[in-house]
């Protein structure tokens, strides 16, 4: 199923790490062309530009940028090191310095040029989540967390660190934070391949974590018995025995969990519970602005079944004003709200 919000801004831009250069014709007809594929008629313009300007910082880029589309990384990176010291240069340079180098077969050194792009630009998600990925890559996972992590800390409205934490840990034995991260996610990159990704595997998360058997819940989202997720468990226990009780033979789906969750935000809220979480607190306001049901069928909305797509059908107008509400109101994050597990974990010491 391709829909997620139809009407949602989309996160699309023309080349991975291009930037717009409106003070330059020449360098915007050169993005086009590389755009296009056409990377040698790319570098003419671009060499063009150098021989007016050789401090163009943007040029230099873009000519960097088009050998390593062509996926010669060495004559890229030859490049990109003369630009390091460039007053206009930006973190995505030291990004494609790392990216390049680790492709060479160097991920100690890519390492090392993220921390070095790190010293300059220290709010840099995406350097944090490069060098994640680079112990990702290497399935030594408990050293990519912490990258995600202080990403999450410098940048937190930088969505792919949440990304890759949400696919870590709803893929462990401590759901919870895979749960939280992936929604959190979802709420900031809204309508791409990996917000589909992600709402399928809430879905199957909660599926997995919530199950009624014999007239019990067997309710799992976490193995370690930290404060917050003992409290979860049982907060979310208590919200899916009330909806037990209001149906007999209860079983989780796209409508039940949008009933449980719902309990929920119902406990946390009367518990004071929601101004201290920044998820809980856009829920409440997701909830005061009565568009709860709109919401998590969004949410779920790669359930199987089509579960999304036959309630949408049944509620456009509701789900047409939800999305109306939903696009100029994003969740907004600071250094003082952001939600990371280590955060909660310290503070519960």
């Amino acid at each position: 199923m391709k829909l997620i919000l139809t009407l949602l801004v989309t996160f699309s831009f023309s080349v991975a790490f291009a930037q717009e250069n409106p003070a330059s014709k020449e360098i915007n007809e050169a993005i086009k062309e590389m755009d296009a594929g056409n990377f040698s008629q790319s570098r003419v313009i671009l060499e063009g530009v150098l021989q007016k300007d050789s401090t163009n910082y943007d040029a230099w880029y873009e000519y960097a940028y088009s050998y390593y589309m062509q996926k010669d990384y060495a004559k890229a990176l030859e490049i990109m090191q003369t630009q390091t010291g460039h007053a206009q240069a930006t973190d995505q340079l030291w990004q494609m310095i790392g990216n390049s180098l680790d492709i060479l077969g160097k991920p100690e050194e890519a390492i090392a040029a993220y921390a070095k792009g790190l010293e300059r630009f220290p709010n840099s998600g995406r350097l944090y989540v490069e060098s994640g990925n680079i112990y990702l890559i290497q399935n030594k996972i408990d050293q990519a967390i912490p990258y995600y992590e202080k990403g999450i800390e410098m940048a937190p409205e930088f969505p792919s660190n949440y990304y890759r934490l949400a696919r870590i840990y709803c893929n462990s034995e401590n759901e919870i934070w895979g749960v939280i991260y992936g929604e959190i996610f979802m709420n900031l990159e809204r309508n791409t391949q990996r917000t589909r990704e992600i709402s399928a595997l809430l879905y199957q998360t909660y599926q997995k974590a919530l199950v009624y058997e014999k007239g019990q819940w067997q309710i799992s989202f976490a193995k370690d018995a930290s404060p917050f997720t003992m409290d979860f468990e049982m907060t979310i226990g208590l919200a899916a025995a009330a909806y037990a009780i209001e149906n007999k033979k209860p079983s989780i789906n796209v409508a039940s969990l949008t009933a449980i969750r719902k309990q929920l935000l119902k406990i946390l809220t009367e518990q004071d519970k929601t101004k201290g979480m920044i998820l809980y607190s856009f829920w409440q306001q997701i909830d005061d602005m009565n568009f709860w049901d709109s919401y998590n069928y969004w949410i779920f909305a790669q359930a199987p079944n089509d579960q999304f797509e036959k309630w949408r059908k049944s509620n456009a107008t509701d789900f047409g004003y939800f999305v109306k509400w939903y696009n100029p109101n994003p969740i907004v994050i600071t250094e003082a709200t952001y939600f990371s597990r280590t955060k909660v974990l310290n503070e519960g010491k």
